[in-house]
């Protein structure tokens, strides 16, 4: 089920969501919560450089 916002959020970013999503369940909550806040700041940052790119 891929939610279409565009080509960068439909294929990029929806792909890496699904990875982590897999990839999460392997780890214990601690190791979990450190690497989602590492991914979730680096998300952050490309959709800031996307839009900047946009403009």
């Amino acid at each position: 089920m891929e939610t279409n916002y565009g080509y960068y959020t439909g294929s990029l970013f929806v792909r890496e969501l699904e990875r982590l999503k897999e990839e999460y369940t392997q780890f214990d909550l601690d190791n979990m919560k450190v690497m989602m806040k590492e991914d979730i700041l680096l998300l952050e940052k490309a959709m800031d450089m996307l839009c900047r790119n946009k403009v």
